[in-house]
């Protein structure tokens, strides 16, 4: 029998459902109501935002939590334009995210120039693959675009429609592609033995993880290779939870905070072997060029090609795979790291954490306190970010959600709506400075009307802090960082929700703890002190 036909809408909804979506974020046009109704055939959510750039957002959260891509969509000219800060942040995230675009009609391409812009070249340097459909051949096009998402170094791609190309009348489209990671084991026999002799010997071998390839089966590797072989794991800031941060291994994070980094920069000094896993240098600062010393010899396993140093040894597959057969290759090892030393070590970064009652990382950590371990959370930029990637405890990957290798506000509030879409029986808090949370205020407006049970604590202190602490240490007047905040009983009055204002790490504990028993929209302004951010940054 010949395939089925059906509209390019309905079967470009069919292959995204296929690959497992269930929401799509964004805000339509006239060129994207045919698409927009077969989502609605396939049952696949669409989530109406009040802004684009937090459909980019959420779209990048989704990808994150399920195995599903993430998908946003815009219409033409102003719709596209305000995509462009969330599929930035998808490429430098490596978050596989698809945009779709709608466009006119092909006829009037080229002739007609009211809202319209060249949507691919806008896009090309942000993506994995741009593409405007085309007559002759829209389903090859688009089963290349959703394919090209993945790989080792994943990313977003964009698809842009001509509005008279939604119902040409298509047979159904390729399914999804396999993982880009092509191979289980080391991709040379000699790559395996050089890396198993590497390890053989080494007597203070320390374990990097970035979030590439990150996963439950990442995770269950790396805690196999410490807990068997006595080493200590160090994290980026998006890959926290790769050991569960209890462990008497895991050494914490590094990244961004030079007064941490310095602690841990020592930590790489005393090493003699580094086994990078998944790392890439868009997570660190300038301070990591170069980041450890380049004599240090490197097993890479599936980081990013791009890395500070050359390595030593570099072994292709599939990381938690790679992982378990260097571990199983060296049965003896000859670490003589102590759970002392690295509890020593955290104790040396923690001591910048200490910072009061009414400090930003108490509060935070009364905040997780108050949510409980489970929760997931998602934070804003700010220097608040800074402090709650080294205080959240994370047990497994991706229970605090960032944005890291973009670093873009306004993130946090609609991170945590995605997430909460997508784990709809945890636990979940955006955690925000006050400014980022007024840059994406509009989508309170989401959890209103689909009742959502959603946390919202913002770090108020009227300033963009880490802004202003560069001010200061550059002898500058403080100026263009304060503004005023609004009544919080108000503003989540005004969304149907509660709101309070507390201060203290206490008192933040517990309204936190009782927003969750309540549920709803709960809006909690945590007043904080941020003198503790000059001695953690």
């Amino acid at each position: 029998m010949p395939p089925q036909l059906d509209t390019l809408a309905v079967q470009l909804a069919k292959a995204l459902a296929a690959r497992g979506v269930r929401h799509v974020f964004g805000m339509p046009g006239g060129v994207l109501l045919a698409l927009l109704d077969a989502f609605r055939q396939v049952d696949i959510d669409f989530v109406l935002v009040r802004h684009e750039g937090s459909a980019g957002f959420m779209a990048d959260v989704c990808a994150q939590l399920t195995p599903a891509p993430g998908v946003c969509m815009a219409t033409l000219g102003p719709g596209v334009t305000n995509l462009v800060s969330p599929i930035a942040g998808a490429h430098l995230e490596r978050s596989e995210v698809l945009a779709i675009t709608g466009q006119i009609a092909q006829s009037l391409l080229g002739r007609y120039t009211h809202q319209i812009i060249d949507h691919v070249a806008l896009f090309e340097p942000i993506t994995r693959h741009a593409v405007c459909l085309g007559a002759a051949d829209p389903a090859g096009q688009i089963d290349t675009a959703l394919a090209a998402m993945g790989g080792c170094v994943p990313g977003p791609v964009l698809i842009d429609v001509p509005a008279d190309l939604w119902d040409a009348q298509l047979p159904p489209m390729a399914g999804p592609v396999a993982s880009g990671r092509r191979s289980a084991t080391p991709s040379t026999l000699e790559a395996a033995e050089a890396g198993a002799a590497l390890l053989a010997k080494a007597k203070r071998p320390l374990l990097a993880v970035g979030v590439l390839g990150l996963g439950e089966g990442v995770a269950r590797a790396v805690t196999a290779f410490a807990n068997s072989h006595g080493i200590p794991v160090v994290t980026t800031y998006r890959a926290k939870g790769a050991i569960d941060e209890n462990s008497g291994w895991s050494a914490g994070s590094f990244g961004l905070s030079p007064v941490v980094d310095t602690v841990q920069q020592a930590l790489f000094e005393q090493a003699d072997l580094l086994i990078a896993v998944g790392l890439d240098p868009v997570e660190l600062r300038p301070h990591w060029l170069p980041g450890w010393p380049a004599d240090l010899p490197m097993i890479d396993v599936g980081s990013s090609a791009d890395l500070l140093h050359p390595a030593t040894v570099c072994l292709e597959g599939e990381p938690a795979l790679v992982l378990d057969r260097l571990r199983e290759a060296v049965a003896t090892p000859q670490s003589d790291w102590s759970h002392g030393e690295v509890s020593a070590h955290k104790d040396r970064w923690a001591a910048a954490f200490d910072d009061g009652p009414d400090g930003p990382a108490a509060t935070i950590a009364a905040v997780q306190a108050g949510m409980g371990a489970a929760a997931l959370c998602s934070v804003d930029v700010g220097a608040h970010r800074i402090a709650a990637s080294h205080i959240w405890c994370c047990t497994a990957p991706f229970q605090l959600l960032q944005s890291n290798g973009f670093s873009s506000m306004g993130t946090g509030l609609p991170g945590a709506i995605a997430a909460k879409l997508c784990c709809p029986d945890k636990a979940v808090v955006a955690l925000t400075g006050d400014m980022g949370l007024w840059m994406a205020l509009g989508e309170l407006g989401v959890v209103q009307e689909r009742e959502m049970d959603l946390v919202v604590v913002y770090l108020s202190d009227a300033c963009l802090s880490l802004i202003a602490l560069k001010q200061e240490r550059m002898d500058l007047v403080s100026q263009g960082v304060s503004f005023e905040n609004p009544d919080v009983v108000a503003l989540a009055a005004a969304f149907g929700g509660c709101g309070q204002q507390v201060c203290g790490a206490p008192a933040v504990e517990a309204a936190v703890a009782a927003a969750v028993e309540s549920g709803g929209l709960q809006i909690i302004e945590a007043v904080i002190d941020p003198a503790g951010y000059r001695y953690q940054m």
